[in-house]
Order: structure tokens, then sequence, then C-alpha cells
């Protein structure tokens, strides 16, 4: 019995495992995703310097977070409902950092960008 708990803490450990080795691997690709998204971003909102990086980190976290809703156990509509609602999130979070103007032209730009 000791042996069978042992096995199946084994097993789960190194699914756990797995599964941070694959998001880290896709960490660097989302951080790469990003940094194009902010460039594409900064020409078409006019972003200053002090904005890029807030901007960059945002998309990022973003990204990382619809990556993992995209990975969990639930039902295509509900994993739809969840994107929509981090999609509605990350739109606060830019209204937050950027000026009206800029947010108009950024809801504009996603819509291409971002689809």
């Amino acid at each position: 019995m000791k042996h069978l708990i042992f096995l199946f803490s084994v097993l789960l450990m190194t699914q756990a495992s797995a599964s941070d080795n694959l998001l880290q691997d896709n960490e660097g690709m989302l951080k790469a995703k990003a940094k194009e998204l902010t460039k594409k971003y900064a020409v078409e909102l006019g972003l200053e310097a002090n904005q890029t990086a807030q901007f960059e980190e945002i998309i990022l976290g973003y990204l990382v977070k619809k990556t993992k809703a995209q990975q969990l156990n639930v039902s295509e509509v509900d994993k739809l409902g969840i994107i929509g609602q981090l999609g509605e999130q990350e739109n606060e979070d830019m209204a937050d950092l950027l000026s009206k103007g800029q947010y108009k032209k950024y809801v504009k730009a996603k819509m291409k960008l971002q689809p």
C-alpha cells in the first residue's frame, strides 16, 4: 500500500513538473509576443517612453492569463467567458495607463492586432 501511494505521489509530481516546464517554455514565447505587440501598438498609439514598459507588462500578464485559461479543464463556453472577462480587464488596465485619445486608438488597434 505504501508503494502504491509513493508511486502515485511520484507520478503526480512528475506531471506537475512537466506542466511547469511547459509554462516556462511558453513564457519565453509570450514575452517575445508581448514585445512584438508593444512595438506595433507603440507606432499606432504614439506611446511615450514611460508608458512602453508598463504597456508591455500588461500585455504579457494578460497573454499568460489567457494561455492558462485556455489550458483549463472546463467547457469551451466557460473558457470563452473567462477569456472575454480577461479582455475586459485588460481594456480597463489600458484605460488607466493611456490618455483618452490613446485609449480610443488602442481599442481600434486591438481588433486588428489581437483578434
